[in-house]
């Protein structure tokens, strides 16, 4: 049999699985407790409004031709559109063209590091941070060092965060800190890729400005350093792979031509369900996510305090869909994991957000895809565990 591994490219040699996707393959009782993908609820998919949307399109010849034919590999002119104006209502002053339709944001975020990131380049991120970004940055060759720790000297590649409801913390940066991101990026003249997939989804407090709404307040958006990724996996469905970038034109129009390279184009048919779905905007989803996720939160807050007392150290996210727990220093939650798995309940053990593989006492729990009545349980049978495992090792 043929050894394709010397065949490979570096780039295909240096990516790395997705610790969150290996969970799938991961052994567990039948009747599993599942706090460890980031994935919608299906059941709050709008099923019956898509298919309303698509029998409309397909019913009518010409519209049905349309979104069955190539488009243009930027997207959908009237989506991009409808794009714009969600960000013009978020404080982004940005016209079709300051929007590039992708498949994805992670697509979006590929992108980005195809135009600004050689091998050996630095790139900085938040600690921890998203493992789809990680995976992401390392194919492309890249050096990966702490945000906080940036050093004037050395220009990075770019700059990676989420503002809101950070994956995996759950935290959201304060204004005051967002700006600090803002000036960061332009005092080392790089990028600010700002990855924003939770933004609809607050719970509490305030909706805060994005990072490119604060990059744009005393600047056209042709002059920020700022990059937005945006999403319809969270507020509408995943499945669709449709999510977005706004930036200035030159960045977006440098992106839509490796877009070219990769896949030619969104997917038409798909965005021409999206245009029908979102002529009254995105607030209507926005609100019953909101609602549902919301509940989930709650019960999940209640739930650690009832049933994980002082074993460890989370905070209640204002919005998103995750809870990061730190636990005590000598525990491995990698391990940990195999005792919770038997008792039926999973998570994602926090050195999978980190450059480094360090965070071994943490874990990141998600209350978006299991049951609202089957949270509390988790929660009790992951507290069973770390006592079975703090006992016995």
């Amino acid at each position: 049999m043929t050894d394709w591994s010397n065949h490979f490219s570096q780039h295909a040699r240096r990516a790395i699985p997705s610790a969150i996707r290996s969970l799938s393959e991961f052994p567990r009782a039948t009747d599993s407790i599942p706090f460890g993908p980031g994935e919608p609820d299906a059941s709050l998919f709008p099923v019956a409004l898509m298919r309303e949307a698509l029998d409309a399109i397909l019913t009518d010849e010409t519209s049905a031709r349309s979104a069955l034919q190539y488009g243009p590999s930027e997207g959908d002119p009237m989506l991009r559109r409808l794009v714009a104006e969600h960000m013009n209502k978020r404080g982004v002053a940005c016209a079709p063209d300051n929007i590039l339709l992708t498949n994805g944001a992670q697509q979006a975020l590929n992108l980005a590091s195809e135009v600004f990131v050689d091998p050996d380049d630095t790139v900085l991120v938040q600690v921890p941070t998203y493992p789809g970004a990680l995976q992401v940055f390392l194919a492309h060759g890249a050096r990966l060092a702490d945000v906080t720790k940036a050093d004037a000297a050395t220009r990075p590649a770019l700059i990676y965060a989420m503002a809101n409801f950070q994956n995996p913390t759950g935290i959201s940066l304060s204004v005051e800190q967002r700006r600090e991101l803002v000036t960061l990026a332009h005092r080392l003249d790089t990028v600010l890729v700002e990855d924003d997939p939770y933004e609809v989804l607050r719970f509490d407090g305030d909706a805060l400005p994005s990072l490119l709404a604060l990059d744009t307040e005393t600047r056209s958006i042709e002059e920020a350093h700022t990059l937005y990724l945006g999403t319809f996996s969270k507020s509408v469905a995943p499945g669709l792979r449709v999510g977005w970038a706004a930036g200035p034109r030159v960045l977006i129009e440098k992106m839509g031509l490796l877009k070219q390279t990769e896949d030619l184009q969104p997917n038409s048919l798909a965005q021409a369900g999206l245009v029908r779905l979102l002529e009254h905007g995105l607030e209507p989803f926005a609100a019953r996510v909101q609602a549902a996720y919301r509940i989930r939160r709650d019960i999940m807050a209640e739930a650690l305090r009832q049933h994980f007392g002082n074993r460890g150290a989370w905070r209640v996210p204002q919005g998103g869909f995750f809870f990061w727990l730190t636990l005590p220093e000598h525990i491995d939650t990698a391990k940990l994991l195999e005792h919770a798995a038997k008792l039926g309940v999973t998570y994602v053990p926090g050195a999978a957000f980190t450059p480094d593989r360090s965070g071994a006492n943490t874990l990141r729990l998600s209350f978006s895809a299991a049951a609202p009545e089957r949270i509390a349980e988790g929660v009790r049978r992951l507290a069973r565990a770390f006592d079975e495992y703090d006992q016995n090792g």
